[in-house]
């Protein structure tokens, strides 16, 4: 036999080699150490490095990224691996978009083409939620998507299929600790005043604005009808202060940059809230930037209590949820549309509802016939 580093001729079976002197039998006990629970290695520097995987998370290519966390220095190998288990493993990674969720798993989803366009197509029902972070994401927006969803229950289907993927792709990478997909009814659509803030709530929350911190936004917000998401990106560049009218809208092709006529119940207050500005958020937070989904609803749920509006939590397929939630004023300004005249076209060109998508293509809005409607609210 040959030495295994100088190649010298030895006899068989030595244990040593006679001219460098390296030890042949190299055998290793096994190893104590399962996958995920870390490595150790040498440095150039003689010193040693515990290392140790905490997550996977999204990049902003859309590739998956392993993250890690590690400390050097260590004398002996021994101390690294002594010090494996106190590397931190609870770290949550910082928050990621529903988009960027579903941009990651697509890349490592093995399904057939047929399949993943059907997830594809269902994707872009989920538009309202795409740039919510997933932890402020609750089961009220993710059944309002499928229940906007204007497709049929194969559509929907595939939606809550989808959903159910991605939360199991987010939860082993720390960025989520449940899965919403597995609470969410294929129903029949939207019906409109369900969850609808009563008229007594209403009164008093009008009441209170500009004496309750906050009841004004929610006040706007009932009189304006945008989803919660697209309320809070309504930007001082959004609004035609000539018209008395904004744009926006969640990026769907029904909801997307539609125009909303302001009520005169809240002009006063959106005439405040953009004067001297040219751009930034309107219903900003208390920093002036953009408040973020999680932070409006603790201002609604505020808001409500101190109106003494009761407001209690029920609990719906498994889950415990606020009857009333920032949704429901999109619901009050549906319900409010009903008890005035005007034109269905009008009415769900103020919704940005995804059923008017082809009547849209056919017909002219006018300016005029939304803001009768709105006047009337």
């Amino acid at each position: 036999m040959k030495c295994r580093k100088c190649r010298t001729e030895i006899p068989d079976g030595s244990k040593f080699c006679a001219q460098c002197g390296v030890r042949q039998d190299i055998s290793r006990g096994q190893k104590n150490r399962g996958n995920g629970q870390g490595s150790v290695y040498q440095l150039p520097n003689k010193k040693w490095i515990a290392i140790k995987t905490i997550c996977y998370e999204p990049g902003e290519d859309g590739k998956t990224k392993r993250i890690t966390r590690s400390k050097s220095g260590f004398r002996t190998k021994k101390e690294a691996l002594d010090y494996l288990p106190q590397i931190a493993a609870e770290r949550r990674p910082k928050a990621v978009t529903f988009r960027q969720v579903y941009d990651a798993w697509e890349l490592t989803h093995r399904a057939g083409k047929s399949t993943m366009d059907c997830y594809r197509a269902a994707m872009k029902y989920f538009a309202p939620v795409w740039y919510i972070k997933l932890p402020d994401i609750t089961i009220d927006d993710l059944q309002k998507c499928m229940d906007e969803c204007a497709k049929g229950k194969r559509t929907r289907e595939n939606m809550k299929a989808l959903c159910g993927l991605l939360y199991k792709y987010a939860i082993p990478r720390k960025l989520t600790d449940i899965n919403m997909g597995q609470y969410l009814i294929v129903g029949g659509g939207d019906n409109g005043s369900k969850d609808a803030l009563p008229d007594a709530a209403v009164k008093e929350i009008e009441r209170h604005s500009g004496l309750i911190p906050g009841a004004d936004y929610v006040m706007c917000q009932c009189y304006l009808g945008f989803r919660p998401s697209e309320f809070l990106a309504l930007d001082v560049s959004n609004y035609n202060a000539e018209e008395k009218a904004f744009v926006g809208g969640a990026k769907t092709d029904a909801g997307r940059d539609r125009v909303v006529t302001v009520s005169p119940k809240i002009q006063p207050i959106v005439d405040r809230l953009v004067a001297g500005k040219k751009n930034g958020p309107v219903f900003c937070g208390s920093s002036g930037k953009q408040m973020d989904i999680k932070a409006y609803r603790s201002l609604f749920y505020r808001v409500l209590e101190q109106c003494g509006i009761d407001n209690p939590i029920e609990e719906v397929c498994g889950v415990k949820r606020r009857k009333y939630t920032p949704h429901s004023c999109r619901h009050t300004f549906a319900t409010m549309m009903k008890r005035v005249s005007g034109s269905d076209k009008d009415k769900l060109e103020l919704m940005g509802h995804t059923s008017t998508e082809m009547l849209r293509h056919y017909q002219d809005v006018s300016l005029p016939d939304l803001r009768r409607i709105t006047d009337a609210l």
